[in-house]
This record gives structure tokens, sequence and C-alpha cells, in this order.
């Protein structure tokens, strides 16, 4: 009966990480699609897991003050 009971706890316990994780993915996602944001890096902590969780990442150049210059408009 204790094993049963353990069982029951370990499923119960796994279904709500698994829950937790397809929230906030689904969050991230819902963020990410309102705001534009994925060709630029990720504007928060939700979004920035979301991408970690669905291996989502953004390879952009360091910006200089000297590019900013050049890139000015005047």
């Amino acid at each position: 009966m204790a094993a049963l009971i353990a069982l029951v706890a370990t499923g119960v316990f796994a279904s709500g990480a698994i829950a937790g994780i397809v929230g906030v993915v689904s969050v991230a996602i819902r963020r990410e699609e309102r705001k534009c944001t994925l060709t630029s890096q990720a504007p928060d902590n939700v979004t920035r897991a979301g991408r970690l969780l669905n291996g989502l990442y953004v390879r952009a150049p360091h910006r200089t003050a000297a590019a900013d210059r050049q890139t000015a408009h005047v």
C-alpha cells in the first residue's frame, strides 16, 4: 500500500511539473507573438525561459557606440 501511495505521489508531482513547463512555454510564446520580439534579445525572464525550453536563441553581434553613430539618422 505504501508503494502505491509513493507511486501516485510521484505521478502527481511529475504531471504538475510538466503542466508548469507547458504553462511557462505557452505564456512565453504568447508574449513573443504579441510583442514581435523573436529577432531581438528576450525582453523578460519568462520569454527567456520559454526560448530556453524551446531551444531558440538569437545570435546578434554586440552593439558598439561607433556602430550606433554610423547608423544614426540625422
